[in-house]
């Protein structure tokens, strides 16, 4: 099967655009950069529509870098429908355009290209910069403005989101709180 590297660089810089629950993007340089994608296997059936990436996947567009086990793309007629990959976990990470590192994780990633939605299943997290967000599902409709999420099926049964302000009244960004010490250590280390 044939895939038109413009359909592909659109979906892995929309990946990581959709990843980011805040309003930063990523790099636009990343886009025009080419495409690069490593794995122990590639199976390409143009008849179906089908290419899999299978064994130590690793897909890279300028500051964009995706880890995956394996991949699999659907694209009927040459028109990517849906991109999944599968790890343990799959990882991705890139630089946004406010010079902020951009990273997720799950079992699985999903993305359906016509819906412009994003899913990550499984011990699901994005981050940018000191936010994070995690649950068991997260789906992102960017369209939209739209994070849904729920931890069903994970240990506590709960997502968590973590926010940092970024507009203080003095206009700096907040940093987070030094983590707290043991007393009890340091009563000791005293002594």
């Amino acid at each position: 099967m044939f895939i038109q590297h413009t359909k592909l660089n659109k979906w892995l810089l929309g990946l990581l655009i959709l990843s980011s629950a805040t309003t930063a993007f990523a790099l636009k340089s990343d886009v025009e950069q080419p495409v690069t994608i490593e794995a122990d296997e590639a199976v390409f059936d143009k008849n179906a529509g089908t290419a899999s990436y299978d064994g130590n996947v690793i897909i890279k567009q300028g500051t964009l870098e995706i880890l995956a086990a394996h991949i699999d793309i659907l694209a009927p007629e040459s028109e990517i429908q849906t991109i999944t990959a599968t790890g343990s976990p799959v990882s991705f990470k890139q630089q946004m355009d406010d010079n902020k590192q951009a990273q997720g994780k799950a079992n699985e990633m999903q993305y359906h290209v016509k819906e412009k939605r994003l899913l990550l299943k499984g011990n699901a997290e994005l981050q940018q910069d000191q936010d994070k967000f995690s649950g068991n599902y997260i789906e992102y409709l960017p369209n939209d403005g739209q994070l849904k999420a729920n931890g069903e099926g994970s240990k506590s049964g709960r997502i968590s989101a973590t926010f940092y302000p970024t507009n203080k009244a003095d206009g700096t960004t907040a940093k987070p709180a030094p983590k707290p010490t043991d007393t009890k250590t340091d009563k000791k280390a005293a002594e």
